[in-house]
């Protein structure tokens, strides 16, 4: 069966631009602020990244199974629904350890900029 490559080229583009947006914010943090603020962005970052790539592992696994194309759609729907409640879990971590946690959130945030970034590179290409 044939399967959408959609989901894979976006994760792959989405996790370049989360990348340079989690190296820029650190070094900018950490120089200004210092290290909590610093290592709480990167971790807020990297924790989408993470999350991108194992999306993408997911969804490779389900392909090589060959799992119906309505199957990879609803499990990936329920990961990143479960992504809510883990980000969740880490800000009550993180506000429970000496990182600030409004860098942090900042870092978790870099997805929706990414995105949008994204988004209009896609149309300036086109």
């Amino acid at each position: 069966m044939k399967f959408d490559l959609t989901f894979p080229n976006y994760a792959v583009r989405i996790t370049k631009y989360l990348l340079v947006f989690c190296v820029l914010g650190t070094v900018i943090l950490f120089v200004w602020k210092g290290w909590t603020y610093g290592l709480a962005w990167a971790l807020g970052s990297l924790f989408h990244i993470l999350f991108y790539k194992f999306l993408l592992v997911k969804f490779n696994q389900w392909v090589k199974a060959e799992r119906e194309p309505e199957f990879i759609g609803q499990h990936l729907f329920i990961f990143t629904t479960m992504r809510f409640i883990l980000e969740i879990l880490a800000a009550l971590a993180v506000i429970f350890s000496p990182l600030d946690i409004l860098a942090f959130l900042g870092g978790l945030l870099t997805l929706p900029i990414a995105s949008l970034v994204e988004r209009m590179v896609g149309l300036i290409k086109e």
